[in-house]
């Protein structure tokens, strides 16, 4: 049983509400520049940058389909995996173009794990019109997004990952540089749809009517966009496996 398509836009606005909400009252103000005109700078660069990689990532991943459809759906899809990578991107360009130095990642942690899991509430609610449901499955928990086939319900997976993330955020002590925090929701969020994307087309044949993702070698295009992600902070991650070493043989 599934709910309309609109339900989706509720939850999503809701995410976003509950996202500023939350960034509003635990960002690090230390972490930010003093002027407002260098914070709107930051700001522009992390909205800017999560807007254009969100659609650059569904274009890519849905390439092939997409030739064929109307200016409104290309216009009407968007990933997370891209918004996020974006955002990371337009916000070090920001940075840059101002002179500020210092991480100011962390203060989106607890916003993104709280909006992308309310977020994921809508996917999980909307059908095979949003594109994120799973391949079939004769699991117990299979889930019917409208086509009358159980599938794996791979947004509620998500928001059980999102809550794992979660935890392991707030007993890892390895994370000590600033920004930490924010790098390590990063890997693991990344890693995490890296291996539920194998629970989606085009890893197994898409629902009737449905866009078909582009397979690029054996795996989807934002599979290849969450390794490059994980790449990016390969640094971060051998640093925290040499602090992690060295803690567990203090």
């Amino acid at each position: 049983m599934t709910a309309p398509l609109p339900l989706h836009f509720a939850f999503e606005w809701l995410a976003y509400c509950v996202g500023g909400a939350l960034y509003w009252r635990l960002r690090e103000r230390g972490a930010f520049p003093a002027a407002a005109w260098r914070q709107l700078a930051i700001l522009c660069g992390v909205t800017m940058g999560a807007l254009l990689g969100s659609k650059l990532l569904y274009w890519l991943n849905y390439w092939g389909a997409l030739q064929t459809q109307p200016p409104a759906v290309w216009l009407g899809g968007k990933t997370i995996v891209g918004a996020l990578l974006g955002g990371v991107g337009g916000v070090e360009l920001a940075k840059a173009g101002i002179g500020w130095r210092s991480s100011t990642g962390n203060s989106f942690v607890v916003p993104l794990l709280a909006g992308i899991a309310i977020g994921r509430i809508g996917c999980q609610l909307s059908g095979l019109e949003d594109l994120t449901y799973g391949t079939p499955t004769t699991l117990p928990w299979g889930f019917d997004y409208g086509d009358g086939i159980a599938r794996h319900p791979t947004a509620a997976y998500e928001i059980a990952g999102l809550a794992g993330i979660g935890f392991a955020l707030r007993r890892a002590r390895f994370l000590r540089a600033p920004g930490d925090r924010f790098r390590g929701f990063m890997v693991a969020y990344l890693g995490l749809r890296f291996a539920l994307d194998f629970l989606k087309p085009p890893h197994a044949a898409p629902a009737a009517g449905a866009l078909a993702p582009l397979n690029i070698g054996s795996l989807s295009a934002i599979q290849w966009a969450c390794l490059a992600g994980m790449l990016y902070y390969a640094r971060s991650i051998a640093r925290w496996l040499a602090t992690r070493s060295s803690i567990a043989h203090a």
